[in-house]
């Protein structure tokens, strides 16, 4: 038994156990609270950083991805389940109607059940340098998985439906483009899906794939940063795209300075030769991923927020708040914006552009805050805080705007 218990302390010196200490739940039961326009009602600490937006899935639980694990969380703050979904990060997950959980890995899909159970997965080849695995779902929970060499559509059971490939002609003749073909981007709607990717040359082209696996349309989109699509209504779809900066012949960088070019467009689904419109901006960063709410369309970047006419493309407003970084959330009922700080600031933002009221919260807010049906709003921070705040003031700023 000595000897025994000897082997084990050699062990556990040579291979310490780490035990993460379980989130701690507080209640936000201050009179001074409720004087609040941003009210906190609980505060979850532990539960992460979270690598992806916040989830609702049915039976009203939030869903938080913290690289490869998955947390399920109530709407009073409760740790349902948690449980380990691949190894390393995960991209943005697909939920079904009935609440299943899709989430992508390198060159595979993994299938979660609403009670946490591991389900199917689906292995392929992985091949690429992506540092984000892409998944999308598109009609019949259809699932569209683009790796280098082919996109294949999965259906809800794991089983390959049809596989594009090539993804270009050139691919029939060598594999360096295939090993160096990376994807930004990508998303779809009921008839098509859509991403953004780059071969050797940093040559990015969104790609328009209808659902039965024919190529569509292929649109030119330059050196980029960063993309984001976001398929709309009537038959659009809307990019957000941010270059690098031009170079001049020198070396150096262009009279923009240290400033990034965006843009923000709009195709046809069925025709991408030519944008139906297109609106440039001058940002520091990146442009955030478009929003589409009451017929505007509301994107981040620079720390500014831009409010535009999804059918024109014109300007309905432009609004600079302190550090500015998250993809905006829209309440259409109330007509209210909601977006995060990278200092910790929640903003509500009126429709007019106008801020209303910020809330300090602890870690930085990067992920768009959660809607929720029960008229909160949920807010994961980079600390591994998940907030529960409720807008005092909503009813009141529609009724102004």
């Amino acid at each position: 038994m000595k000897r025994l218990l000897a082997v084990l302390m050699i062990f556990l010196c040579i291979f310490p156990l780490t035990v993460q200490a379980a989130p701690t739940l507080e209640q936000y039961n201050y009179p001074s609270e409720t004087r609040q326009k941003g009210q906190i009602i609980w505060k979850l600490s532990g539960v992460g950083k979270p690598s992806e937006p916040l989830l609702l899935v049915p039976n009203d639980r939030l869903i938080i991805l913290t690289g490869s694990k998955m947390l399920c969380i109530d709407l009073q703050g409760n740790l349902l389940w948690e449980t380990k979904v691949g190894n390393g990060k995960m991209g943005s997950p697909i939920i079904t109607e009935n609440g299943t959980i899709f989430t992508a890995g390198k060159g595979m899909v993994v299938e979660t059940k609403i009670n946490g159970a591991r389900g199917w997965s689906f292995t392929a080849l992985p091949g690429g340098k992506d540092k984000e695995p892409q998944l999308a779902g598109g009609l019949d929970n259809l699932i569209y998985l683009p790796l280098p060499y082919a996109l294949y559509a999965l259906d809800p059971k794991g089983h390959t439906v049809w596989n594009f490939s090539p993804w270009d002609n050139s691919d029939r003749f060598t594999t360096k483009n295939k090993d160096k073909r990376s994807f930004m981007d990508c998303a779809a709607d009921e008839q098509t899906f859509f991403t953004v990717y780059a071969d050797e040359k940093a040559a990015y082209k969104l790609v328009a794939i209808d659902n039965s696996g024919n190529r569509l349309w292929t649109y030119w989109l330059g050196d980029l940063i960063g993309v984001n699509i976001l398929p709309g209504e009537q038959e659009r779809v809307y990019v957000t795209a941010t270059l690098k900066p031009s170079k001049r012949p020198g070396g150096g960088k262009s009279s923009s300075g240290k400033l990034n070019q965006g843009r923000i467009y709009c195709f046809d689904r069925n025709s991408g030769k030519k944008p139906l419109w297109q609106y440039n901006v001058k940002i520091s960063d990146c442009l955030t991923a478009p929003v589409l709410s009451g017929g505007q369309l509301y994107v981040v970047g620079g720390s500014n927020i831009y409010g535009l006419d999804a059918d024109a493309g014109t300007l309905k407003f432009e609004n600079r708040l302190l550090d500015l970084v998250s993809v905006p959330a829209v309440d259409e009922n109330n007509r209210r914006i909601y977006a995060g700080s990278s200092k910790g600031h929640l903003y509500a933002i009126g429709s007019n552009g106008r801020l209303d009221w910020s809330r300090q919260l602890e870690g930085a807010v990067e992920h768009t805050p959660l809607l929720g049906m029960d008229g909160y709003i949920y807010v994961c921070t980079q600390k591994g805080n998940l907030y529960k705040i409720r807008d005092n003031a909503a009813g009141l700023s529609a009724d102004l705007n």
